[in-house]
């Protein structure tokens, strides 16, 4: 029996021996695992921060008209626009959006609790019969949670990576486009330059003919002068030779024909009164406005200063209306002087009235006359 004992006594030793071995083991592969929950855990948490906890809210839509309409010297009121962020995703911008949060201590709690509990803490059987390690506030819940996250968030990013695809080649076509607007700048400005130089040799070539026009006025002044003493002269011979009818009769005849050659309008009608002359030259200035135009049958109305009409007739209107060349301006156009629109010659006088019709000379007109416009010499 003692032997027995003794025998019973080394074998529980034994196994406790072995008992106490395999404890040190598993208390090492248990600190081992507990290390290796507690990283994976940790590391769960931080996963988690970096997991946006919702989808970005809708965004309003971004309203950026560009303009598509062809450029031309036409100004338009309206162009033809198309919108540049149609169907673009505004909400893919949303950015600070709040991350999940597994940090907390219940959280942590449920990342450790592998198994779904009952209400009353214990273990819930699945249909295996073993205990269920998925349902609410299970570990797996967790994870389901986060791993649903994080394919919507990679979704979103995909989404994203192509919208940016989309915008690069906007934004190639943006600047290809804008690299042939600044080649075409570059040809308009340089035009505009060679149109410059070209205006400043027109206002030089300008000023030549107007010194030209200038020295011309005052021959023609000279020649009127001329032709006022040669008048002076026909009268003083008209009372000096009136016994010389039939002579007379001749040099008069030669002396209206030079006249006329003076006067450059030898196509003048005959004037109903044989003493009567016509001025050849007008001082310069404005002389009267338009009343009326017909711009399809060619003449004007033109109602003339009563200086403008003495200086034509005369004081008692005892002269014939001179065939005179005359210009017609609009004020206030272009430059203070108004802008050129056509020359008229003077054709017949309205009796009693400062009013003469002219004709439109077509190789001079600039734009139709109209109601206003400014005569002068």
């Amino acid at each position: 029996m003692g032997k027995a004992l003794r025998g019973l006594v080394i074998v529980i030793l034994l196994l406790s021996i072995a008992a106490l071995v395999f404890a040190s083991l598993n208390f090492n592969k248990r600190e081992l695992l507990k290390a290796r929950n507690q990283t994976m855990e940790d590391y769960i948490v931080k996963i988690a921060k970096t997991i946006e906890a919702t989808d970005p809210e809708d965004a309003d839509a971004l309203d950026l008209q560009k303009d598509i309409s062809e450029v031309t010297d036409r100004e338009l009121a309206n162009p033809e626009k198309e919108s540049v962020f149609e169907n673009y995703p505004a909400k893919l911008e949303k950015a600070n959006i709040p991350t999940m949060d597994l940090d907390g201590d219940d959280a942590r709690l449920q990342l450790r609790a592998l198994y779904k509990l009952d209400p009353e803490g214990k273990y819930e059987l699945g249909i295996d019969g073993k205990p269920s390690r998925k349902g609410k506030g299970t570990m797996a819940e967790s994870l389901d949670k986060v791993f649903d996250r994080a394919k919507t968030q990679q979704a979103a990013l995909n989404k994203t990576r192509d919208e940016l695809s989309k915008m690069r080649q906007r934004v190639e076509a943006e600047v290809g486009e804008i690299n042939k607007l600044k080649a075409d700048g570059r040809t308009t400005k340089k035009n505009l330059t060679e149109t410059r130089e070209q205006v400043a040799q027109l206002t030089t070539e300008k000023e030549a003919l107007e010194g030209r026009v200038a020295k011309l006025t005052a021959e023609k002044k000279e020649l009127s002068a001329e032709l006022a003493d040669t008048k002076n002269e026909v009268e003083k011979l008209n009372e000096e030779k009136t016994a010389l009818n039939d002579e007379l009769a001749s040099k008069q005849q030669t002396i209206d024909e030079l006249k006329k050659r003076l006067r450059g309008d030898q196509d003048r009608p005959q004037m109903a009164n044989d003493n009567a002359v016509a001025v050849t030259s007008l001082s310069a200035g404005d002389k009267g406005k338009i009343i009326a135009a017909n711009d399809e049958l060619k003449f004007v109305i033109i109602e003339f200063s009563p200086e403008a009409i003495e200086e034509m007739l005369g004081a008692d209107r005892q002269n014939a209306l001179p065939q005179l060349t005359m210009n017609i301006r609009r004020q206030g156009r272009q430059s203070a002087s108004g802008d050129f629109v056509t020359r008229i010659k003077l054709r017949q006088v309205v009796r009693g009235k400062n009013v003469v019709v002219a004709d439109i000379l077509n190789d001079w007109q600039q734009s139709p006359v109209e109601k206003g416009d400014v005569v002068f010499f």
